[in-house]
């Protein structure tokens, strides 16, 4: 999903940020973007689980091109297994990308979003969002805070008459 949105925007001529914690994968969506047409491509390595990378991220992107007007929170894990198997620390990975990600993503780009004057934040969920499924308890729990998320945020920003608004997808 990631890649397909890359290049749809670089097909458009937009200045891209492209983080991953797959660094090949992340060479790879460049080089194509680069060919797709993106006038201007920084690429980062990030783990979006971490707060205080994001929060920095965030300013570094602002800083290199002016500007914010969109941010897709895509980075997303799966996760199958009876809950009763599963260790605390695969449901803390897998809530740490899928939702903590999504939420780092929101508060850190949100400021220069406003900054810009325009703006809009994109939440990928997952249809595991509207209906769960078995063996996928933490991906199910960690798709429908998304969702959630967003709906609510979509709401704080009309309320204070803010120049963004959030999607989910």
């Amino acid at each position: 999903i990631g890649r397909a949105l890359a290049l749809n925007l670089a097909g458009k001529g937009a200045l891209l940020a492209l983080s991953d914690v797959d660094e090949a994968g992340l060479a790879e969506t460049v080089d194509l973007a680069k060919a797709a047409g993106a006038k201007e491509v920084r690429s980062d390595r990030l783990d979006v689980a971490d707060r205080a990378a994001m929060t920095t991220y965030a300013d570094a992107v602002a800083e290199q091109f002016g500007r914010v007007n969109v941010v897709i929170n895509n980075a997303g894990v799966a996760l199958a297994g009876d809950f009763t198997d599963l260790e605390y620390g695969d449901m803390d990975w897998i809530v740490g990308v899928n939702f903590w990600g999504v939420v780092h993503g929101t508060k850190a780009f949100l400021p220069h979003l406003e900054a810009s004057g325009e703006g809009h934040v994109v939440n990928i969920s997952s249809v595991f969002g509207l209906t769960a499924q078995p063996l996928m308890s933490g991906y199910n729990a960690s798709k429908y805070a998304v969702r959630g998320f967003t709906e609510s945020l979509r709401q704080d920003l009309e309320l204070t008459g803010s120049c963004v608004s959030a999607t989910c997808v």
